[in-house]
């Protein structure tokens, strides 16, 4: 007993200190969790962001995504209301635990978006989180999101390539291989498809270069009909 006294003050300076620098054990509301470097405390806080501009907007395009959506302008898309519901650090398995919250809450009684965009997956392709996450059990992931929303345009983006500046924390294979895996989805569910798998200028080697948005947009406004 004395022992686990004398331990007890070791456990809680180490259990402060992984909540100091993002380490989280469990599962909580929906995100991936013990997840190192993970940028856990900006969850929440985006997301209510998130739902507090589709409070204030008729959306009929939602963009969900990761950071690449969250930093891009987004006014509008094929010329309609569009919310960015990027959120930085997101996996694909995150999004899923909070879409349908943000869905919600862009739905009013008298209207709800026409069209969902999924740009996600360059989380998952961290090199500390590809043997929890196999590329097989991320797109089962993903098939089991996108088809969750019957009745709505759905449109599925691929990924961009990874820069040489973040080669040792991002796996260039594994989003090939994801890359790939989106587009068989995207012929097997119906889903449009983006094409952003192309080498877009970064300044990190994963965040694009607020210039290189003109490529994505372009992309983005692929999906709309002439």
């Amino acid at each position: 007993m004395r022992l686990a006294w004398l331990l007890l003050p070791a456990f809680i300076s180490a259990t402060a200190l992984a909540g100091a620098v993002g380490w989280k054990f469990g599962k909580d509301n929906g995100w991936e969790t013990a997840q190192k470097n993970q940028p856990i405390a900006h969850f929440p806080q985006r997301l209510n962001a998130i739902k507090s501009q589709a409070g204030q907007m008729e959306a009929k395009t939602i963009v969900l995504g990761d950071s690449l959506t969250e930093f891009a302008r987004l006014n509008d898309l094929c010329g309609q209301p569009v919310l960015n519901a990027g959120v930085s650090g997101a996996t694909i398995q995150d999004t899923a635990g909070w879409s349908d919250d943000l869905i919600a809450a862009s739905t009013t009684s008298g209207s709800r978006p026409e069209r969902l965009v999924f740009a996600l997956g360059t989380n998952n392709a961290k090199t500390y989180l590809i043997q929890s996450h196999p590329v097989e059990q991320t797109l089962t992931a993903y098939r089991t999101l996108i088809t969750r929303y019957h009745g709505y345009d759905i449109a599925i983006a691929t990924i961009p390539n990874i820069g040489a500046a973040a080669a040792d924390r991002f796996d260039q294979a594994y989003i090939d291989s994801l890359n790939a895996g989106i587009r068989t989805l995207a012929t097997e569910t119906g889903a449009t498809l983006i094409e952003l798998a192309r080498p877009i200028p970064t300044h990190d080697g994963v965040h694009l270069q607020p210039a290189a948005y003109s490529i994505w947009n372009t992309q983005m406004a692929s999906i709309c009909k002439a």
